[in-house]
């Protein structure tokens, strides 16, 4: 029976399109990797990985026997893949910082080799032209406050699998947090508590090697997050912005993404500006440091400038004021 096309169905359930696309969700983007590396066959296969990686990548990739070759990332975040790609099973493409370079924009039109896309850094996968299997992950635990939650997307059916549970991660991240919380707001404890939990939590999910659920906490507070987005999103672009002007422009790699978390800081007396800002209590984190199978010369000078609405225009401007000062 067809609708006339002068009424408009009102009333009962929702419809919804079927995109042709399967959804996961885990505690960490380590987490969905093995569940897209599983889902894809991509076992004692070859990937094809970019240098400027983070180490729990190819330590994962390695638990599943992979033979992991290298491409170049230059200093832009741009990059060239080899000319003969037979023999390489998927590329593993990594959003820095949300960032979607030209390379990457090339890549997923026109690749006929599947894709991991690693967004740690986002919260969207992206519309993949390509057609050719493809798997996405996000980690909202590193540009949130939810201590254990990743989405994972795929264009081909997700492998069924029992997902474990690590509640002792998500219960010690979350009283550190709450240390920190006391600490900063009322004076209470000291700053080594809550470094310890931190730190301790992350051995915790570092001895750990399988494909874990988030707990109802973090569940929860992911979608109170997707409630502020549009606020929370408006304020990070604005700090962008911010920081983008106050710094000479050879200090900074110049980002395209949609939310950003931070803006990355090429500096070439990257350590030395790093060890001074923690003397005004300015602690930027190093993300993506040296790996032991393909060190990138970009670990030695990228250092990660905060975003989020915690922050204020006033405090962008003034960590930017000291890094220019730091840097002569």
């Amino acid at each position: 029976m067809m609708l006339s096309t002068e009424t408009k169905m009102v009333g009962g359930e929702q419809e919804l399109e079927n995109e042709g696309l399967f959804y996961g969700v885990t505690n960490s983007g380590r987490s969905s990797l093995r569940w897209a590396i599983r889902s894809m066959s991509l076992q004692r296969k070859k990937v094809l990985v970019p240098d400027f990686v983070c180490q729990i990548v190819v330590d994962v990739l390695l638990e599943f026997n992979i033979d992991v070759q290298f491409y170049q990332v230059r200093e832009d975040f741009e990059f060239e893949l080899p000319n003969e790609l037979g023999s390489i099973s998927a590329i593993y493409l990594v959003k820095y910082f949300g960032h979607e370079s030209h390379s990457f924009d090339k890549l997923i039109k026109n690749t006929d080799t599947p894709l991991i896309i690693d967004d740690v850094f986002g919260i969207e996968a992206p519309k993949i032209p390509a057609e050719v299997p493809w798997c996405y992950f996000n980690s909202l635990r590193k540009i949130t406050a939810v201590a254990d939650f990743s989405q994972l997307v795929s264009s081909t059916p997700l492998t069924e699998l029992r997902k474990e549970r690590l509640p002792d991660f998500s219960t010690l991240k979350y009283k550190a947090k709450s240390a920190k919380y006391q600490y900063l707001n009322s004076s209470v404890g000291k700053e080594s508590d809550y470094l310890s939990l931190f730190s301790h939590a992350e051995s915790l999910l570092d001895e750990c090697s399988g494909v874990y659920e988030p707990e109802d906490r973090s569940v929860f507070l992911a979608c109170q997050f997707s409630l502020h987005y549009r606020n929370e999103q408006k304020a990070r672009v604005e700090n962008l912005r911010v920081a983008k002007a106050a710094l000479d422009s050879e200090q900074f790699i110049d980002i395209n993404a949609n939310f950003p978390s931070f803006l990355p800081l090429s500096l070439v007396n990257r350590d030395k500006v790093r060890k001074a800002l923690m003397g005004h209590s300015i602690f930027l984190a190093v993300h993506w440091p040296k790996s032991r199978q393909a060190p990138s010369s970009l670990c030695d000078t990228i250092l990660s400038l905060p975003l989020d609405s915690r922050y204020t225009t006033e405090d962008i401007k003034r960590i930017c004021d000291l890094i220019k000062k730091f840097e002569k």
